[in-house]
């Protein structure tokens, strides 16, 4: 059965690194924060109804983070560096649903 625990579990290298991304416990569930440090900001808030919510809002980031990670905003993806981040962000979802 997939939890929350079991997503956080999975995604917990990605969240150790992305300074930028928060999970927050709250009274009503899990929150997916991601703040705009130049900014001062929260610039996406997302509420995670379900685990699988949370497995969306999560591989959004982890893909956004892998492609910062190749272009530092200098350039577009090659075809093989999306090809990657697919392939990596498919291994967390599988990874999560085991």
């Amino acid at each position: 059965m997939l939890t929350f625990e079991k997503v956080l579990e999975v995604f917990k290298d990605y969240l150790e690194k992305d300074t930028i991304c928060e999970v927050v416990h709250t009274k009503q569930g899990y929150t997916v924060m991601y703040w705009d440090g130049k900014g001062e900001e929260w610039y996406s808030i997302d509420y995670c109804k379900t685990p699988e919510d949370m497995i969306e809002v999560l591989l959004n980031g982890y893909s956004d983070y892998l492609e910062q990670g190749y272009t530092h905003n200098h350039r577009n993806l090659t075809d093989d560096e999306r090809l990657e981040i697919d392939n990596t962000c498919n291994a967390l979802r599988q990874k999560c649903n085991s």
